[in-house]
């Protein structure tokens, strides 16, 4: 092409006609705009089609998919108590661990080299020398911790030059290892003392570990003596929060902590430790992740001033010994764990053959045959090399990902259930066809929970313990119909409390043995327990002094019911409980409230009667009976919220909570359940059943009520996974048949303008 100039511009190009312009450059003008948006629309179908919501490379791998309803916060081991906690259990280990197989609950070696034995040492403390209860771990040798920077020692050191290099964790690019230790036990429970790190159960501990409490004091002096040396320096500008964000007091909790005797070291294999008094619950705390190993590397790791700053921390990187380990940690998507090359070799656990006797494990070994959860016994875990745990807060698009093979495993909500369950003519529960005709399994597990209604044992009118306040609780226990609430709102997934100890638990006794009797009769041809007639309530109320409903002066009675549950299906359940006691003629006048709200409410006892829930800490009944245990040396801060205080209940409770599972400790327990039963200082309304719903490629799965770090035993079939998702997930090609259709009805009048209009120029 030829230029023309003029003075020293630059050179312009020559003009040519409009028709070659036009053929030039293309097509102008708004038939352009359909072409190009159809081409685009072809362009992007084939990557349009797949609803994946992981990238296309992991399609096919060995990987396990989860959800969670929120951001687990933190996986410190001595913070992480909900939320969080399976995950965490996969990557950091404890001494113990529940045997997956075994039903009811039985205690395994995981760290450690067996179960320990309780035995009793003198042990001097405080000046003085006793017997006290000691149990002696020995953990196992050449278990190593995952590969970690950490574990560098150039990288605890780090200068500001140095952390002008890092944005972020994979900014380390070497790693190391080294074997775990009986110190680094002994230093993970010495931590839990620092009250800085708002340990969840510290109580238990305190009350129970000899010498703990003594050693929390000693360092809290600690760090406020160090906070008053700061703000002297400081003067009056000095801001304590901004101070500690990046340049936090560390302590040294090995520093003078060999005369609290808590816990201490026999060898670089063995710890002890030592109790205040016989606490067998001790064993069942040592398989929480507050009783994992704790590497001294890694908190100087992670409290460095340039790791705080990056807000790269410990609680969001914890370092263990287990499975697996963290891959990356996203708050508002997902976690992803990977195997960890260093884990030991542990195997899927074996499941004896039971005694033919024994009707209750020989059901337990059928139930475990028949689901497939012995086809690995003995086999190296874990099974699954990468764990993706989403974070999906929206029920509706967790179970479509659900249904579309995108989760491996999903619980059942409400919404769900007429399309999913089936009652049988026995009252189980059976999977709809449609949901059997996919593959996916239904199993069903009783939860070691409880829900309850508590009374204000210090209320005028409800509280007290003579014979008239004691009717007036069970008339309301007994016109609280909780079977009838199950059917309506909970699909007949729970079942009726008879007492505080949920099935499954020591103590819990079925049939006619363990029946409440204030509050049910036993059918012998349904052979299970009826709630008794209305006529029982009305009955009792005129006894206790309001006959019909009213009291002496004529008042109607009424129940100031505060609650924090105030969702629809909250709401509809309450004015159930409203007409139900209306049946009896009793008021319930309902404050809704946050949470915040109604837990100063209670613990200031302003309320009569409100709702509650408990779930097991660990498989004993003493978790369920401390919720109404007033502590010598604690008020309401505890558990006990009504501040139920009967003498001999609480003589009972220190002997029980102190006793193995025999025969005696059996004849406590009824003891308290009588006490609990007949003074009625609950509403013990229901426990919990758990209906889960995997598909056939998961296999090993099976609902554990207390699992922790139980993922090792998954095990996934890919191929059966593709192939599901490429059965469910067919692309529908006819709404971009329409779209293409309409684009080509749109471009073709602009096609025909722009060519006439060609011709003309």
């Amino acid at each position: 092409m030829s230029f023309k100039t003029t003075d020293r511009r630059k050179p312009v190009p020559r003009q040519v006609p409009c028709r070659a312009r036009a053929a030039a450059r293309g097509v102008r003008g708004p038939g352009a705009w359909v072409l190009i948006a159809a081409v685009m629309a072809l362009a992007l179908l084939p990557a349009g089609c797949s609803n994946s919501p992981y990238p296309e490379k992991d399609a096919n791998t060995n990987t396990l998919y989860n959800s969670m309803t929120e951001d687990p916060q933190t996986l410190d081991p001595a913070l992480t108590y909900g939320s969080g906690s399976s995950i965490l259990m996969d990557i950091v280990e404890t001494p113990l661990q529940f045997h997956y197989l075994d039903r009811p609950y039985k205690l395994d070696p995981q760290l450690a080299v067996e179960v320990p034995k309780i035995h009793y040492e003198q042990v001097e403390y405080d000046g003085n020398t006793t017997r006290r209860p000691v149990y002696t771990v020995r953990i196992k040798r050449n278990v190593m911790y995952q590969n970690h920077p950490c574990f560098v020692e150039a990288y605890r050191r780090l200068s500001d030059a140095d952390f002008a290099k890092i944005k972020s964790i994979d900014d380390f690019k070497e790693t190391a290892t080294r074997e775990m230790t009986a110190d680094d036990f002994i230093y993970g429970v010495r931590r839990l003392c620092d009250q800085r790190m708002d340990f969840p159960v510290y109580s238990q501990f305190s009350t129970n570990l000899l010498g703990l409490t003594d050693y929390s004091h000693l360092l809290n002096a600690r760090v406020d003596a160090e906070r008053k040396k700061r703000s002297d320096a400081a003067g009056p500008l000095y801001n304590r929060e901004m101070d500690e964000q990046f340049n936090p007091i560390i302590l040294d909790y090995n520093q003078g902590a060999d005369k609290y005797p808590f816990v201490r070291k026999i060898d670089r294999y063995t710890f002890q430790v030592v109790l205040s008094r016989e606490y067998p619950q001790i064993l069942y705390w040592m398989t929480f992740g507050f009783f994992s190993p704790i590497p001294h590397e890694a908190l100087e790791f992670f409290n460095q001033r340039g790791m705080l700053e990056r807000d790269i921390a410990f609680g969001r990187n914890p370092v263990g010994t287990g499975p697996y380990m963290l891959e990356s940690y996203d708050p508002t998507n997902q976690v992803v764990i990977v195997r960890n090359p260093n884990f030991r070799d542990e195997r899927y656990p074996y499941l004896a053959k039971p005694d033919p006797n024994d009707a209750e494990a020989v059901a337990n070994y059928n139930l475990m045959k028949d689901n497939g959860l012995l086809e690995d016994c003995g086999k190296k875990v874990p099974f699954v090399d990468r764990i993706v745990a989403r974070i999906e807060r929206e029920a509706i698009p967790r179970w479509n990902k659900f249904m579309q093979g995108y989760y491996d495993s999903s619980g059942v909500q409400t919404e769900q259930f007429d399309q999913t369950i089936s009652l049988s003519s026995q009252g189980g529960f059976n999977l709809t066809d449609s949901m059997a005709d996919r593959g996916i399994r239904l199993l069903q597990t009783t939860t070691a929970s409880l829900a309850y209604y508590l009374f204000n044992m210090e209320d005028p009118v409800f509280g007290g313990y003579e014979e008239k306040k004691q009717k007036l609780r069970r008339a309301i226990s007994i016109a609280i119909d909780t079977g009838e609430a199950i059917d309506i709102f909970r699909n007949g997934m729970a079942i009726e409390s008879q007492g505080p100890v949920p099935p499954g638990i020591f103590g819990n006794e079925p049939g006619k043995a363990g029946m409440n009797p204030y509050v049910f009769d036993w059918d012998p041809s349904l052979k299970r327990t009826v709630r008794k007639p209305i006529e029982e309530a009305k009955k009792l109320l005129v006894e206790a002094g309001y006959p019909g409903g009213y009291d002496a002066n004529g008042e109607q009675l009424k129940i100031h019911f505060v609650t924090w549950q105030v969702g629809p299906q909250n709401r509809a359940s309450q004015q159930l409980l409203v007409k139900q006691l209306l049946r009896i003629n009793v008021k319930l006048d309902i404050e809704p409230l946050s949470w915040n709200e109604f837990d100063k409410k209670v613990k200031q006892g302003g309320y009569q009667l409100a709702p509650f829930g408990w779930a097991a800490d660990y498989p004993d009944p003493e978790t369920f009976f401390i919720l109404l245990y007033k502590a010598d040396n604690l008020a309401k801060e505890a558990r006990n919220n009504p501040m139920y205080d009967r003498p001999l209940y609480r003589e009972l409770y220190k002997k029980m909570s102190a006793m193995e599972n025999f025969p005696e400790r059996l004849a406590i327990i009824r003891q308290m359940n009588e006490l609990l039963r007949k003074d009625a200082p609950a509403v013990f309304d229901t426990h919990g059943m758990s209906i889960s719903l995997v598909h056939g490629w998961l296999r090993n799965y099976f609902p554990y009520p207390l699992s922790r770090g139980m993922d090792k035993y998954m095990r996934i079939d890919t191929a059966a996974r593709t192939a599901y998702r490429g059965k469910y997930n067919q692309p529908d090609y006819w709404p971009v048949g329409i779209l293409l259709g309409a684009l080509v009805c749109l471009a073709t009048p602009a096609l025909l303008m722009t060519r006439r209009h060609l011709r003309e120029k």
